[in-house]
């Protein structure tokens, strides 16, 4: 591909993720967890990608869960609001996918222009190993796929498998491989046999190809979602409407299974790591003497091959193998590190009990900071809200329910009624069912108050926004526009 077309990226970060439980929620999933030391996953995919796609070309699918920290690290990285897509169902990868290559084709109008495919939720270490295959990748997409496949280093039996045997290569060097084809998550015995051919690697779920070669094979494999997609890029925000008759399928099985001119580059030394379980992350951490990990307030005698992960309370553990553990303020887990993969039925028997640990956390964070919730019961709930200087929540109404704020740091500015006023620290005062009310942060440091929510609905649903500095007072639109 000559080097004057342009590169596109496609970024997915839309996935809910169960496999971290507890620390991963469904409003903090794994990609905006910091696993990556001080950086969630989702911030070091945009890291990697800036410097070989320029902002206005990165387009962001995700979900409208996750549009307020979605829209913080687009600024911060320079990428157009115009360019973010919020799924309001997840329909797996071959809807998003195709979606967001429509739409950059739409308005670039260049079927030759390249475009990667990445998610958000994997680890890869060798930045700059990953920038010189990526260039390579972007240099041969022209005509076909070029996929990523990883060495395989234990016959691993959560990821899916590529044959791509080397004798049979592309044009000279041997660089690029022939996919000869996929295989499905295979049973131990199987994933041997892979490791031991040595012509089987690990599917990374990174695509790269040109806008035609991706719409040309969804018109032949998928014809009936490319035109639903077309139809919702047409519409943009009406395509809300539309996208509940799409039906889920992968990109893997509805497209790249079906295609036969596909390129697989063996990206060794990358450093990666999807980060499908706690193993799997456990597995890259450094380890004491005695191969334990305690990140926590621990005292520990003689526990091996021991992982130890808490902030909240002091943990004590004798004579503990090969084990996990993981500590948060509303839930403690604790597994065989072998079956650790097993936490996702944890989570479905939480959403099956409509328990509310699956879905977030004590604290949960917002665009203007972050509330706690501190004590709930019968017709009662507490929170510590945490309001960032310069920032307020919206203009709102509760029809269910009225709250009694006490201030115990700073200065509130507050809406309530027809009037405003300030409330000082050691003060309070009491919003009535059904008044218009907002709390501001006018001052240099943190406000805190204390909520004390009474009545019949203690639940976000019972908002009614009329302003907002954050664009939550309309449904999240499907395409936004700049």
């Amino acid at each position: 591909m000559k080097n004057s077309h342009a590169r596109y990226a496609v970024l997915l970060a839309g996935g809910v993720g169960s496999r971290f439980w507890p620390q991963s929620r469904t409003l903090e999933p794994k990609q905006f967890l910091r696993l990556e030391r001080d950086k969630s996953l989702f911030r070091r995919s945009l890291e990697r990608i800036r410097s070989l796609v320029p902002p206005h070309h990165i387009y962001i699918v995700t979900s409208p869960l996750y549009g307020d920290v979605i829209r913080s690290e687009a600024a911060l990285f320079d990428i157009p609001i115009s360019n973010l897509i919020f799924e309001p169902i997840p329909k797996n990868t071959a809807p998003a996918i195709a979606l967001a290559v429509k739409v950059i084709f739409d308005r670039c109008g260049d079927k030759d222009a390249g475009v990667a495919v990445l998610p958000c939720d994997q680890m890869i270490t060798n930045k700059k190993r990953f920038s010189g295959l990526m260039r390579y990748a972007f240099a041969n997409c022209r005509d076909r796929f070029v996929i990523f496949g990883i060495p395989p280093h234990r016959p691993a039996t959560g990821y899916g498998y590529i044959k791509a045997p080397a004798d049979g290569s592309f044009g000279t060097g041997g660089v690029l491989r022939r996919v000869e084809k996929f295989c499905e998550k295979p049973d131990l015995r199987t994933a041997r046999r892979f490791l031991k051919q040595g012509s089987y690697f690990w599917n990374s779920g990174i695509f790269v190809g040109s806008a035609g070669v991706f719409l040309s094979s969804i018109r032949t494999h998928l014809p009936a979602l490319l035109k639903q997609v077309s139809v919702a890029a047409a519409a943009g925000a009406e395509g809300l409407a539309s996208w509940d008759k799409i039906d889920p399928v992968s990109f893997d099985y509805g497209v790249m299974e079906k295609t036969r001119n596909i390129a697989m580059i063996p990206a060794d030394r990358l450093g990666w790591s999807d980060l499908g379980s706690w193993q799997a992350w456990d597995e890259l951490q450094r380890k004491d003497k005695d191969n334990n990990l305690l990140l926590a307030d621990i005292v520990d005698i003689g526990s091996h091959d021991l992982t130890v992960l808490g902030r909240e309370h002091l943990i004590a553990t004798i004579g503990l193998k090969g084990l996990i553990v993981v500590d948060t303020p509303d839930a403690l887990f604790i597994a065989d590190k072998k079956k650790s993969e097993d936490v996702k039925q944890v989570v479905e028997i939480l959403k099956k009990n409509k328990r509310e640990e699956h879905f977030c956390h004590i604290t949960v964070k917002r665009p203007w900071g972050a509330y706690t919730v501190l004590e709930t019961g019968p017709g009662f709930k507490i929170k510590l809200v945490e309001v960032l200087p310069g920032k307020s929540l919206s203009l709102q109404l509760h029809r269910k329910r009225s709250e009694h704020w006490v201030v115990i740091q700073g200065r509130a500015t507050v809406t309530n009624g027809k009037g405003q006023y300030r409330v000082r620290q050691n003060d309070s005062t009491f919003i009535p069912r059904g008044h218009r009310h907002r709390l501001e942060n006018k001052e240099k440091t943190v406000l805190k108050i204390v909520e004390v929510q009474t009545g019949a609905s203690l639940t976000e649903n019972d908002i009614v926004r009329f302003q907002d500095s954050f664009g939550r007072t309309k449904p999240h639109q499907f395409i936004l526009r700049s």
